[in-house]
């Protein structure tokens, strides 16, 4: 900086309109700020200071120093001329002509930028609810942009004004907090009153499904959580109390200690991908799901056990004790091997007689068929001694107690058999 420049800084002063302080300041950001009062420097004329120099003397680079000059144009502190030169706007001459402007037709001491009907209507409903009857017009301009701009139909205004009052984000001056919440929802595609309760009422779904699942998992949800929850409420289209279901299924019904997001996620895409989105659905389909792999399972097992090809008749068998009956794979082996000591060809179909037996006796576990098993072996054995010294006449009674423990087909094959197999069945192991 050469001696002169340095005089000319010391004897020089910057003058910055009120009406800029107290209408556009509290709107715009601190970097706009300061690239206006270095244009304003230049006595208003862009002319040298490019985005090159004002990069340079303030630090930014020339993509920050370019956002910047846009707020500033759509706040209407710039204006390009047709060489493309940017200018400041005179504001307080801008301001004269609408002061004296509204003096020739009589209207208000200071009128709004619009003059549509509908506009100005608005824009008086929206004074008197909001503001008692007296507001500012940075606000009447900013009800203009959000018509004009950004395409806002007069419902949405209305609707933005008043969730900032209920936020208690409404200030007198400053409309920062109005302009980002504008952002956001054109951001979402807001322009339509449609279009908002759309969007108000994701909003809603997403807030339920946090708070539900955050007292689930007894923690406050990080960014990565929240993201994962808008995934499922927004693109999977899920119910907001279906992820905290999902979190007490893992926990309680899988046996899973720590449930991730991750973990989570990849159940509620294989829910999407079958079309479910509520509790009821995720229910039923787990529980097609169980069935079905227990049923699976069970056919495995049985083709090992009984050494054959399933037919028909077998997988019904099959399906009827794995979701009907709900045995389990030991109490099927050691039927299986109760009647292999005295069948040589054993069927499902015989199979399935012996556990009828074991049910019909409250039997449901290896332990307590082992124990009925040995009861009815010594019950059978004293019959057999009854039987074999007692004198024909009681025939008919031993058979009678016979047929509550053996099938008809049993109980003929056994008195077509030899007293020697009857010997041989009733040997201590």
């Amino acid at each position: 900086m050469t001696a002169d420049d340095r005089e000319k800084l010391l004897l020089s002063d910057t003058p910055v309109p009120d009406l800029f302080i107290t209408q556009y300041m509290s709107s715009l950001t601190a970097s706009s700020i300061r690239i206006y009062l270095m244009i304003l420097m230049n006595r208003g004329s862009f002319g040298k200071m490019n985005v090159q120099t004002i990069s340079k003397k303030l630090g930014y680079t020339q993509a920050e120093v370019e956002e910047q000059l846009f707020y500033l144009t759509s706040a209407g502190l710039l204006e390009q001329s047709e060489d493309g030169t940017l200018l400041l706007v005179d504001i307080k001459a801008r301001e004269v002509d609408r002061y004296i402007e509204s003096k020739k037709d009589g209207d208000l001491e200071m009128p709004p930028q619009h003059r549509e009907p509908e506009m100005v209507k608005l824009s008086a409903s929206i004074a008197d609810s909001f503001f008692a009857g007296h507001m500012g017009y940075i606000w009447y301009r900013f009800i203009d942009d959000c018509h004009s701009v950004f395409k806002l139909d007069p419902n949405v205004i209305y609707a933005l004004f008043a969730d900032l009052q209920e936020r208690r984000k409404l200030f007198g001056k400053n409309t920062r907090p109005a302009e980002e919440l504008r952002e956001k929802w054109v951001k979402r595609g807001v322009r339509t009153e449609t279009d908002l309760e759309k969007i108000l009422g994701d909003d809603r779904r997403l807030e339920e499904c946090r708070d539900l699942l955050g007292k689930k998992r007894r923690k406050a949800l990080d960014d990565v959580d929240l993201e994962y929850i808008r995934t499922w409420i927004l693109t999977y289209k899920m119910e907001p109390d279906v992820p905290a279901y999902l979190y007490t299924f893992l926990r309680k019904d899988k046996g899973m200690e720590k449930v991730s997001m991750k973990q989570m996620d990849e159940i509620l895409q294989e829910w999407f991908s079958h079309n479910i989105h509520t509790i009821q659905a995720a229910q039923d389909y787990e529980i097609k799901k169980l069935a079905a792999d227990r049923t699976q399972a069970m056919m495995v097992f049985c083709g090992e056990l009984f050494r054959k090809r399933l037919d028909g008749p077998d997988l019904q068998i099959i399906e009827k004790w794995a979701n009907t009956d709900c045995w389990e794979e030991p109490i099927v082996r050691y039927a299986y091997e109760v009647l292999h000591k005295f069948m040589g060809s054993i069927t499902l179909s015989a199979v399935d007689e012996r556990l009828m037996l074991w049910k019909e006796n409250g039997v449901a576990s290896v332990t307590k068929a082992k124990q009925f098993e040995s009861e009815q072996k010594k019950k059978n054995k004293e019959a057999y001694q009854e039987r074999k010294y007692a004198n024909p006449s009681a025939t008919n009674t031993e058979s009678a107690f016979l047929e509550n423990e053996y099938s008809k087909d049993h109980l003929e094959k056994k008195e077509q058999d030899s007293m020697a197999l009857l010997d041989e069945l009733l040997k201590d192991e």
